[in-house]
């Protein structure tokens, strides 16, 4: 894995990784692997996926508040789990409403 490699998602973090020294963008990059294997409903995968982009861009802007993109990847990573659980292919409840559709915190 390099830099402007995407990394595979069997692989770990290796020391000296981008990823590897900073717990925010291990997190980024555990919700992007996530995000990269979740078989829902389109309109779920797209509306979590913006909400992803929407964090990984304000961690980008120069007033960038780490402790506050940290939370929003926290929700993020739980309603993709929740969307995993949710899907009939998934072992969770299929009478609650999709996760996702709700909350569009970009």
């Amino acid at each position: 894995m390099t830099e402007n490699e995407p990394a595979r998602p069997g692989q770990t973090l290796r020391p000296g990784s981008p990823a590897s020294g900073d717990p925010l963008a291990a997190a980024l990059l555990a919700a992007q692997r996530l995000l990269s294997r979740l078989e829902v409903d389109p309109d779920v995968r797209i509306r979590l996926h913006l909400r992803y982009m929407a964090i990984c861009t304000s961690l980008k802007m120069p007033a960038a508040n780490r402790t506050r993109g940290a939370e929003r990847l926290e929700r993020l990573i739980a309603d993709v789990r929740a969307a995993c659980a949710w899907h009939p292919e998934g072992r969770g409840n299929q009478d609650a409403s999709p996760p996702g559709g709700d909350e569009m915190s970009v």
